[in-house]
């Protein structure tokens, strides 16, 4: 995993020491300017406060899910990814693509940018690749749901059929042929909520564009075998209070397809380079050229 998903291996922006990350500035970032509460005497950006932060300001709201020494966790990142996500996490989204950057921050916010600077040695520390990081917790929690079981051989012999697998054609016909000894899946049990819509078991294996074919067949292992122990192993939900785990892979995929990164906590002035829009599009062009390269 650590290899295959290294953040090297994705289009990135980096140098000897460094690499280099894009955040558009949201709307709350630019209240926190025009406020003045994240600019320094001389009227630079001193630090990108996290949601948590503004969320613990306001009066009228509950007390926050993670406090400000909450150890990183997959329910957190996949409380802060997620399409409704919630505004009280200590995650700050970053993007390895500026052209992702630029696609928020013309589309949805002010057109102002910075980049944050992370040394190599550190990143993995306080920057973690968001997708990556909730695959690996997953494999985890699968791998030691499946060291527990102990009587069901079919079972043990399809997750081994999963991981033999060679092709996504393969993975599906050991899925499919698990799910004919069982009653056919019913949509009732998604219970779905406007905007969020039911995910056959099969629709989990989609490609998410920026993975290559290696990356792409392990990473459909991993949620093949969570499918498997979910649906007909008595496996829980990884994410309490939710029916079942689509919309945590959905998250994944979303994660992925913005070559998404998580700042854990406060981003700080060192780490920060104020940057004009012009800069990053530049920086977006060339990593187009890159990409077709």
């Amino acid at each position: 995993m650590k290899k295959l998903f290294d953040i090297d291996k994705f289009n990135i922006i980096k140098d000897e020491e460094n690499y280099y990350f894009f955040r558009a500035l949201n709307m709350e970032d630019n209240q926190d300017l025009e406020k003045g509460v994240i600019l320094d005497n001389e009227g630079n950006i001193k630090k990108i406060r996290t949601d948590r932060e503004r969320y613990e300001q306001n009066p009228e709201n509950e007390p926050p899910k993670y406090g400000k020494d909450a150890e990183i966790s997959l329910e957190q990142v996949y409380d802060h990814v997620k399409r409704h996500h919630r505004k009280d996490t200590n995650c700050i989204s970053l993007s390895s693509d500026a052209n992702v950057a630029i696609y928020y921050g013309r589309g949805f916010y002010k057109d102002r940018y910075v980049i944050v600077k992370v040394p190599k040695r550190e990143f993995g520390k306080t920057v973690i690749n968001a997708g990556k990081y909730m695959l690996e917790e997953i494999s985890k929690k699968v791998d030691g749901y499946i060291s527990d079981i102990q009587d069901d051989s079919k079972l043990l012999e399809t997750i081994s059929k999963i991981d033999n697998s060679k092709t996504e054609k393969e993975i599906r016909k050991s899925i499919k042929m698990r799910y004919t000894t069982r009653k056919p899946l019913d949509k009732s049990n998604a219970r779905p909520r406007k905007s969020i819509t039911y995910r056959s078991p099969i629709a989990r294996f989609s490609n998410y564009g920026v993975l290559n074919e290696e990356q792409t067949l392990e990473k459909n292992k991993i949620i093949a075998k969570l499918t498997l122990l979910e649906r007909v192993g008595g496996m829980k939900p990884l994410i309490p209070h939710t029916a079942d785990n689509n919309l945590l892979v959905q998250t994944i995929e979303n994660a992925f397809s913005s070559l998404e990164l998580i700042h854990y906590g406060t981003i700080e002035k060192d780490e920060i380079i104020d940057v004009p829009k012009e800069i990053v599009g530049i920086f977006a062009l060339f990593q187009q050229t890159e990409e077709q390269v």
